[in-house]
């Protein structure tokens, strides 16, 4: 799930806490009470971090966690509230980088070679996240950072569609959860009238919202005011609360009358409240021509920068390098792309039914294998994985759902997977549809899911559960290395279908083509991203410099504009995942084993740094050639 920020001083007095506790274990070195286990030790101050991050954070404890008290340490400090905006001022942020410093030298007191395994894993998890706050704070920018990487208002709801979703993800287990989902819907009228507070703060710090994003987020708004009792989430928690077996009958009523009042006085109020008021801050920025980002010039390519160390890991990388490297993959793919589809359009006399089958399957008329229901998929994938990622010691039960329609009608996620909780065996898994998008493209439904699923995001974090993946790993992924193993499954996925098709043409050639049409999308993707939101690209250049007409730039610009380097993870974790295996592949000749492979990638959890992925990648060709 999304992260939100959480004020200054309540991070702060966590941060100092942890600060003061660790360093008195750390004093312990010479007695026998076995602080001084470097193991012992990075648990301890892992368990601490994830508490200092996921503070009072009562959603994400609730998804993560079944028993967070017993399995971290964690005690609800008070009644749980929905995310507020509140100002950052530069006395916070001068805090913030003295106590991300102490809890660095924190670190730094653990051996990190007396380490293994899990523990090695969760230093480096630890490593990645402390460094990527310190850049933050550490940033001249940090106030604009602050102001220009909101999320509180998009085009795509912002933290009030979020609240949707999060519901929808909650789980009732205890009374306790009720009680704190209602307090959080309580909370939703003050929270959302604090984003009135960030629109106006961005207008004084002259970095406006455009009016695209005011107008989505309002139309957003009102379709979800206008509903009123009919909003779907009020009928979703009646069934949520009757399906909650420790609940009297008596106890049921109650609970849904007051999450009725809740929701119409609470959060519709601030829905209305919040749509009425973002009135007032339409007209500062008249014409989308450039992103934001690039129209802060050296702040906007700063937060790129650092956006982009986040999500990858990777320091000091050249943009403008990185730029052409990806531009020749994508050429290449789109070569290969070409030669297929010549090599059909060759068969139109010869092998009518191979053409006529290519284009069927290109048209969406025809599905690769003749699945089209998301359970038949999963069975195929899950036999299927077995030449790509070694066996999981369990078989999770894996469930589908729909994402609910106001949210999948102005969503771009086609589908996600949520984390199962961390401490929990076993667990049912989850994978939710966005039915707006898939029903549409239900020709997609077979690599989405392996993208989601088998063998992507679900086994992934399935494997790191069972590999004893700590909580910190689990929360602190880097998402270049997620996000590019999922595509890659997807990648691994089609080259199977086609090495296995060999008596089937069409399907042959179609998995070969939608592999390289799958890297060329994403790369082609990312450099567009990469062009407006770091070298600059304006909806007149992309006009001058490539032809496309300025409608159509407007609204490249207006799409990727709210979430710069959003498709790093994608484009390039791919991009860097091909990498990886080619260098593999081309260093151990036979000896390259696909599921080995795999299987070492995959063991420090689903998501360390591409630095270390690389680094595994070598230690991984050394050990077989030794």
């Amino acid at each position: 799930m999304k992260k939100h920020k959480k004020t200054a001083a309540v991070v702060l007095s966590g941060i100092f806490a942890v600060a003061c506790a660790v360093t008195g274990l750390t004093g312990c070195n010479d007695t026998d009470n076995g602080y001084n286990d470097n193991p012992l030790r990075m648990r301890l101050l892992a368990n601490e971090l994830s508490l200092i991050f996921l503070g009072n954070d009562a959603f994400s404890w609730n998804v993560m966690s079944v028993t967070p008290e017993q399995s971290y340490g964690y005690k609800q400090e008070s009644d749980p509230v929905w995310y507020s905006y509140s100002p950052t001022t530069q006395n916070d942020i001068n805090d913030l980088r003295m106590a991300f410093a102490m809890i660095r030298s924190e670190l730094n007191k653990i051996d990190e070679s007396a380490l293994s395994g899990t523990d090695a894993a969760t230093y480096r998890s630890a490593e990645y996240v402390i460094n990527s706050y310190n850049a933050y704070y550490g940033s001249k920018y940090a106030a604009d950072f602050e102001l220009i990487g909101g999320s509180y208002i998009n085009a795509q709801g912002g933290y009030v569609a979020d609240f949707a979703s999060a519901v929808e993800n909650y789980s009732f287990r205890t009374e306790t959860d009720l009680e704190n989902l209602l307090s959080i819907t309580l909370s939703t009228k003050n929270a959302f009238e604090t984003y009135l507070d960030y629109a106006s703060d961005r207008v004084k710090a002259q970095y406006p919202l455009y009016d695209y994003t005011i107008n989505a987020m309002q139309d957003y708004l009102d379709t979800v005011y206008a509903q009123q009792d009919n909003y779907y989430l009020y009928s979703y928690l009646d069934r949520k609360i009757d399906g909650a077996a420790f609940l009297d009958p008596v106890d049921k009523i109650r609970y849904k009358i007051g999450f009725e009042q809740a929701l119409t006085d609470s959060f519709m109020r601030g829905v209305k409240t919040l749509s009425d008021g973002l009135e007032e801050y339409k007209g500062n920025v008249t014409a989308v021509n450039a992103s934001y980002l690039t129209s802060y010039n050296e702040i906007g390519k700063a937060y790129y920068n650092w956006s982009f160390e986040n999500k990858t890991g990777m320091k000091n990388v050249d943009k403008a390098v990185l730029f052409n490297d990806l531009l020749s993959k994508a050429a290449a793919c789109e070569l290969e792309q070409k030669y297929i589809v010549n090599g059909i359009n060759a068969l139109q006399s010869s092998n009518t039914q191979v053409y006529n089958d290519f284009n069927a399957y290109l048209n969406g008329e025809k599905f690769l294998l003749g699945l089209t229901e998301p359970e038949e998929i999963l069975e195929y994938l899950k036999d299927v994985s077995e030449n790509i990622v070694p066996d999981l010691e369990t078989v999770p039960e894996i469930d589908f759902k729909d994402m609910d329609d106001p949210v999948a009608a102005i969503s771009s996620a086609v589908a996600y997977y949520l984390h199962s909780p961390v401490d929990e065996k076993n667990s049912t898994e989850h994978i939710t549809l966005n039915r707006h998008i898939t029903d549409q493209n239900p020709s997609e439904l077979l690599t989405l899911i392996a993208h989601e699923g088998y063998p992507g995001h679900l086994y992934a974090y399935v494997n790191a559960k069972e590999n004893g993946t700590s909580l910190l790993s689990a929360s602190f992924s880097c998402t270049a290395f997620a996000e590019g193993w999922a595509q890659y499954a997807e990648l691994a996925l089609l080259e199977h279908i086609a090495s296995s098709a060999d008596d089937d043409l069409a399907v042959k050639y179609y998995a070969e083509y939608r592999k390289n049409q799958t890297i060329t999308d994403y790369i082609n993707i990312l450099l567009l991203d990469m062009q407006i939101n770091y070298f600059g690209a304006t909806v007149q250049s992309l006009g001058s410099d490539f032809g496309i007409p300025e409608d159509e730039a407007r609204s490249m610009v207006e799409s990727l504009m709210e979430d710069p380097a959003v498709y790093v993870p994608y484009g390039y974790g791919m991009y860097f995942m091909i990498q990886l295996h080619d260098t593999a592949k081309a260093a151990l000749g036979d000896k390259y084993d696909e599921v080995d492979f795999n299987g070492k990638l995959l063991s420090e959890g689903m998501g360390p740094t591409l630095d270390r992925a690389q680094q595994i990648t070598l230690d991984h060709i050394a050990s077989k050639r030794a």
